[in-house]
């Protein structure tokens, strides 16, 4: 099972907040979090304009402001989760830059798992999901605005490669650990040039040769990776607007539910440059659908 024991979740005492607890609460058992730190970084200490810290003034006027961030943070901690059993969870309220912070304490807590938000307009913190995605050494969940916290499709975009490897492994996990949601494993089939389409026969043409690749090599992939045939659901795409994200986000919407689960790259310079652009596309782009990327 998936084993992200040492979680932090990013809050910023928004509406966003409440949506990213509400899937946490649903699935962190099948995540396998243990230990959960909800964290909110300050650009200062200074006071600021928020209704919540408002409200909890007139009751605690002599609290400072991070211990009223903490007691705000904590009652809808508090709310969503109730009891959870086998979760262990802190309150972290922190100063200092937001994007630098929360790398910086994602890495001190020693999280296997970042969870953040991502909203449909940026409130201008730094802190975007491609560029936390790129940096941050744990393996990072971002939920959208407007998504929900229930999963019926699991989906794996797949080049055959050592990243998809672990995240159909990490997915086929998850899965097993829900309600055996169906894993779909999305290849897209790059188009060949135009003058070798046979348009009158297309399974026939250069076109019918690409697919039919494409379904030996997702048989050999699965053999290597001890992966059964009825463990997953193969899909093959032509990559007809040459936009392999495009492609991916598609598939995911016209399948209700979806978590996309992809594999990054590692952390060399030239990995970190490599870090893959569809994936930071779907890192920019994703709206309906969370994603998981999994290192």
């Amino acid at each position: 099972m998936l084993a992200f024991k040492r979680a932090l979740v990013a809050l910023d005492l928004s509406e966003m907040d409440l949506q990213l607890l509400q899937f946490l609460a649903r699935h962190y058992q099948a995540l396998g979090i243990q230990k959960l730190y909800a964290l909110h970084i300050m650009p200062d200490f200074t006071e600021p304009s928020h209704p919540d810290l408002d409200f909890q003034k007139r009751f605690a006027p002599e609290a400072p402001v991070d211990e009223r961030v903490e007691s705000a943070i904590k009652a809808r901690v508090e709310e969503v989760f109730g009891e959870a059993p086998g979760l262990d969870i802190d309150i972290e309220v922190r100063e200092g830059k937001p994007y630098e912070k929360l790398l910086h304490w994602t890495k001190i807590k020693e999280a296997d798992l970042l969870i953040m938000g991502k909203k449909r307009l940026s409130e201008g913190s730094g802190i975007t999901a491609k560029r936390v995605a790129r940096n941050v050494h744990a393996a990072v969940l971002l939920v959208p605005d407007g998504a929900g916290a229930e999963i019926t499709n699991l989906v794996v975009p797949n080049d055959f490669s050592e990243n998809a490897a672990r995240a159909l492994h990490a997915a086929l996990s998850f899965s097993r650990a829900m309600k055996g949601q169906p894993v779909h494993s999305l290849h897209i089939v790059d188009l060949p040039p135009g003058q070798y389409y046979n348009r009158a026969a297309p399974d026939r043409g250069y076109l019918g040769l690409l697919m039919e690749s494409a379904r030996l090599a997702a048989r050999k992939f699965r053999d290597a990776q001890g992966i059964a045939d009825d463990d997953i659901v193969d899909a093959f795409q032509e990559n007809s607007s040459n936009n392999l994200a495009a492609h991916i986000l598609r598939y995911a919407n016209d399948h209700r539910d979806s978590l996309l689960v992809m594999g990054a790259k590692g952390h060399t310079p030239f990995e970190t440059f490599l870090f893959g652009s569809v994936t930071e596309r779907l890192a920019q782009s994703i709206e309906g659908q969370p994603l998981l990327i999994v290192r």
